[in-house]
């Protein structure tokens, strides 16, 4: 069991203040991570070209970690609809959660897609025409 001893000072007077729990988001940062989103996908669309321009499937590992990032987009296509949906009920609150959540799936895309093509660079990978 475990617990926690409030020790309170001889005279103490509590304020009865009553605070709000969490963050009240607003349409102003639900735009501004929805910009941040779109700019990572240009990231990762990039690295995806620098990707299939090479002979990635010729590596087992590469194939592996695209695959996955493939999974990982798919995530976030559907974190991008749950957070539009939010948008349209004006619910900033929610649709901030699940931007960021869009976000999170983006990164964990963005980073398999950086290993993958360092792992192409590192291993001499062909450009194919």
């Amino acid at each position: 069991m475990q617990g926690y001893l409030l020790v309170q000072p001889k005279g103490y007077k509590g304020g009865g203040e009553i605070t709000s729990e969490g963050q009240a988001y607003t349409k102003e940062d639900y735009d501004k991570q929805v910009k941040t989103n779109i700019e990572t996908q240009g990231v990762i669309d990039s690295v995806v070209g620098f990707i299939t321009s090479h002979n990635y499937k010729d590596f087992p590992e590469v194939v592996a970690l695209v695959e996955d990032a493939t999974d990982q987009l798919g995530f976030a296509e559907d974190a991008k609809k749950k957070a539009a949906d939010f948008a349209e009920k004006k619910d900033w609150n929610k649709a901030m959660g699940w931007a960021n959540q869009w976000w999170q799936y983006q990164v964990k895309t963005a980073d398999m897609g950086l290993r993958a093509k360092t792992f192409l660079e590192e291993h001499g990978a062909k450009k194919v025409k």
